[in-house]
């Protein structure tokens, strides 16, 4: 037990404020019941963070801000990259992703080819929907984001002003991946996107 305790510390003291853990990162070292215990001192001892369940932090600390907490952006894809999945960003965070909204979404969502569930993180969560491969057939960030706008807002709701906005993420889409990629998105998205293109 004390070599175990030894080991985990020793990895969390060598890491960067700032890293989240999983309990998975600790499972050579021992069961899952005694890494979970010695994560709980070390919770107690201030050493780490407990952000979520199963989900831990090394804090970083500001003298006037104090904890510096991770975005719900880094970690969800942190979760991803633990569960080997793949993630897009979708409905209100697409939107202020791509600074269409300045409002910051206290949940938010993303598509993914992995578990379907709601991660809370404090009084915010991170949901995970089940999506179809083809989502990931786009693999342009930007162009996916662009796409996962349009369909957060609606065909009906697609105004000039909103259009006018969303042109400056479009035209920054290179030629190559609108002939190879748009062809995955919606019919009308794709009509959008290829107008907002030419007007460049």
């Amino acid at each position: 037990m004390e070599s175990i305790n030894l080991q985990i510390e020793n990895k969390i003291i060598k890491s960067s404020r700032g890293e989240i853990f999983f309990i998975r990162d600790f499972i050579k070292y021992g069961s899952e019941v005694n890494i979970r215990k010695i994560l709980s001192r070390l919770e107690k001892e201030s050493v780490i963070e407990r952000i979520a369940f199963g989900i831990y932090l090394k804090p970083k600390k500001d003298e006037v801000l104090g904890v510096i907490y991770p975005n719900l952006d880094e970690i969800a894809y942190k979760i991803a990259k633990r569960d080997k999945a793949r993630i897009v960003p979708t409905g209100a965070y697409a939107l202020f992703l791509l600074g269409l909204t300045t409002q910051i979404p206290l949940n938010t969502v993303y598509l993914t080819d992995g578990s379907q569930r709601i991660v809370k993180i404090g009084n915010r969560s991170i949901k995970f929907k089940r999506t179809v491969p083809k989502t990931f057939a786009i693999k342009d960030d930007l162009l996916q984001l662009v796409v996962q706008s349009l369909k957060e807002i609606g065909q009906k709701n697609c105004t000039e002003d909103f259009l006018l906005k969303l042109q400056k993420s479009v035209i920054k889409i290179s030629d190559k991946t609108i002939e190879t990629e748009l062809k995955y998105a919606p019919m009308w998205v794709q009509k959008e996107i290829k107008k907002l293109y030419k007007l460049n």
